[in-house]
C-alpha cells in the first residue's frame, strides 16, 4: 500500500460531459457540460442536495453509466464505453452489498478471488485488510452479527483489497446513527491517508464534505457551482445557492454606496457604512441593492447602542456547544449569531436590543 503521501498529477480527468435520460419532451438533463478534473491521492467530494447529479456523475466514473457527451479519462486513458470492471475503480455502495453467506474475512478476500489472485496473495491481503480497519476479531462472523459501523468497514476492506487507483463512495455514511458517523468520518480520512488511493466521495451532508475533503465540488441541477478546498467554499462562496448550501449563512440585502479595489461600501440599516468583499463574477454598481452573507460566527452580541447594527432578540437555541440567537434588525431582516457557550453564560431575554459588532472583511457581496 502507499504510505499515505499524495502523488503528483491527475486521476481522472472530466471533460464536458453530459447525461441525459430519454428524449425529446420528456429528456431529463443529469449532467450538464461537466468539467472536472480529480488529483492523484485526494480526498474529493462531490456535494449537493438529492438530485443535483452527484451519483449520476459518480456512476459514470464508475462505468455504471455512459456519458451521453464528453470524455472521461482515469490516468490519461479515456475509459468511455468500457466495462465497469476493466477500470482501476471501486465502489462502495450505501447499503454495503455484504454477501450474508460469507464471513467477513470471505467477503473482503472475494473481489481477489473473482480475479483469480492465488491463495496466498488473498490471505495476505484479507489478513492486512483486516488490520487496516481493525477488524482482525471479526474475521469469521457473518454481516448479520455486526453492527452498521462494521459492516461499513467490512465494504471498505473489500473494495481496498485489489488496490484500485479510485475509491468511490456512494453515501456510505447516510444510515448510521449521529455519534457513529462522525466517528466514520475521521476512520475515512484516515483510511484515504495511509493507503494514499485516490477517495471521491458522494454526500449531501456539508459537515461531512468540511470535515474530510482536500477539495470538493458543489453541485446542483446537473452543474457544478463551485469547486475549491473547504476552507475556500465555507469563507468565500460565489453564489447565493452555495452560500446556502453550506453552512447557517445571514443573507442582507443592502446598497451600494461606493466600489474599489473589489471591495463595495455598504449601507447598512440604522445608516453605518461597511466594507464587503465582492465575489468573482459580480460586478454591483453604486445604487445598487445586493445580496450580502455573513456566517454566524462573524458577528458579536454588542451593547445595544454599540457596534455596526441595531437589533431586537426573538429568541435562542441551545445546541451544547453553541447556542443561536435569532434577531431581527432595525429594518426588519432576520440575522443569526452563533455565540461559543461558556460556564454561567446568560442569553439574552426576547425582546431585548442588542448591538452587533460585525467581523471585519466578513461580509461579502453574491451572485444570486
Amino acid at each position: 500500500m502507499a504510505d499515505g503521501a499524495q502523488q503528483s498529477g491527475n486521476e481522472i480527468e472530466i471533460k464536458a460531459v453530459s447525461k441525459v435520460f430519454g428524449a425529446g419532451a420528456v429528456a431529463f438533463h443529469a449532467l450538464t457540460d461537466i468539467d472536472l478534473t480529480i488529483r492523484t491521492g485526494e480526498f474529493f467530494t462531490l456535494l449537493g442536495p438529492s438530485g443535483c447529479g452527484k451519483t449520476t456523475l459518480l456512476r459514470v466514473i464508475a462505468g455504471f453509466e455512459h456519458p451521453s457527451s464528453g470524455q472521461l479519462l482515469i490516468k490519461g486513458q479515456d475509459v468511455v464505453g468500457q466495462a465497469p470492471n476493466r477500470r482501476l475503480v471501486n465502489t462502495v455502495f450505501q447499503n454495503y452489498a455484504l454477501f450474508p453467506h460469507m464471513t467477513v474475512a470471505q467477503n473482503i478476500g472475494f473481489g481477489l478471488k473473482m480475479l483469480g489472485r492465488p491463495r496466498s496473495e488473498i490471505d495476505a491481503t484479507t489478513s492486512e485488510m483486516l488490520h487496516l480497519v481493525k477488524m482482525e476479531a471479526m474475521a469469521t462472523r457473518k454481516p448479520a452479527e455486526l453492527s452498521g459501523g462494521q459492516q461499513q468497514r467490512v465494504a471498505l476492506a473489500r473494495a481496498l483489497a485489489p488496490r484500485p487507483r479510485v475509491l468511490l463512495l456512494d453515501e456510505p455514511l447516510s444510515a448510521l446513527d449521529l455519534k457513529l458517523r462522525k466517528e466514520m468520518q475521521t476512520e475515512l480520512k484516515r483510511l484515504q491517508v495511509e493507503t494514499g488511493i485516490t477517495f471521491v466521495f458522494v454526500t449531501h451532508d456539508q459537515e461531512e464534505a468540511l470535515t474530510m475533503s482536500d477539495r470538493l465540488a458543489v453541485m446542483n441541477k446537473g452543474r457544478i457551482l463551485q469547486l475549491g478546498s473547504p476552507h475556500d467554499i465555507y469563507h468565500a462562496p460565489a453564489e447565493r445557492f452555495v452560500a446556502d448550501f453550506i453552512g447557517e449563512t445571514n443573507f442582507l440585502s443592502l446598497k451600494v454606496i461606493a466600489i474599489a479595489g473589489g471591495c463595495a461600501d455598504l449601507a447598512l440599516p440604522g445608516g453605518r457604512t461597511v466594507s464587503a468583499r465582492i465575489a468573482e463574477g459580480v460586478v454591483p454598481a453604486a445604487g445598487e441593492t445586493v445580496s450580502a452573507v455573513i456566517r454566524p460566527e462573524q458577528a458579536q452580541l454588542v451593547a445595544a447602542d454599540a457596534g455596526d447594527l441595531s437589533a431586537t432578540v426573538n429568541g435562542s437555541v441551545f445546541f451544547g456547544t453553541d447556542t443561536h440567537i435569532h434577531l431581527t434588525l432595525a429594518d426588519g431582516q432576520s440575522f443569526t449569531v452563533r455565540r461559543q457557550n461558556t460556564v454561567g453564560q446568560a442569553d439574552p431575554a426576547r425582546g431585548v436590543r442588542v448591538g452587533l459588532a460585525l467581523m471585519p472583511g466578513a461580509l461579502q457581496v453574491l451572485r444570486g
